[in-house]
């Protein structure tokens, strides 16, 4: 298969009409009344994790912490999860703009996905955690003060629950496919 026959598969839900205005047609998912947050705070709470982890990796990257200077073994993956939270809160607004009823095309394209890049940042934060603190007990604190040393681990365990957090609030809210009318 080639690439065009991927964007073309991707896209079929779209159309365009006589205008040049593209339409889409496609089936659309809403809410589920019955999940235990309503509609409004379930959005709340997609913003305020994202963006809350946004916070915490950039607030952790201007940290003088001791391995964030030269040491790969922990700079590594601070940079990959710097790129699943990047990925996660992309998902995460995309899908708080679209509103309710959200396109089937942005569920599949933006929900779905943003439960795997939480789980591989929380995965990353937890594995950077590590590293963190093998760095700490080989090399000591590298003349970094004691603000940092503490710090830094704390912004990556709590970056941690807010992706466990948006993990949990994802996973036990549903949305389910609207009714043709």
């Amino acid at each position: 298969m080639a690439f065009g026959d991927r964007k073309k598969k991707k896209y079929t839900e779209f159309i365009e009409t006589a205008s040049g205005e593209v339409v889409y047609v496609g089936k659309h998912c809403v809410y589920d009344q019955n999940n235990p947050l309503p509609y409004n705070r379930y959005r709340t709470a997609l913003a305020l994790c994202c963006t809350g982890a946004a916070v915490l990796i950039a607030a952790a990257g201007l940290y003088r912490a001791p391995g964030m200077d030269r040491t790969l073994y922990v700079l590594l993956p601070y940079v990959i999860l710097l790129g699943f939270t990047a990925l996660m809160c992309y998902r995460g607004a995309k899908v708080v703009r679209a509103g309710n009823p959200l396109r089937a095309f942005d569920y599949r394209n933006a929900l779905e996905p943003m439960q795997h890049w939480a789980l591989a940042s929380a995965v990353f934060a937890a594995i950077l955690l590590v590293c963190y603190f093998v760095h700490l007990v080989r090399a000591g604190t590298e003349g970094c003060s004691m603000a940092a040393v503490v710090s830094f681990p704390l912004m990556i365990a709590l970056i941690a629950v807010s992706d466990l957090g948006l993990l949990y609030v994802v996973r036990k809210n549903g949305w389910r496919e609207a009714e043709e009318e």
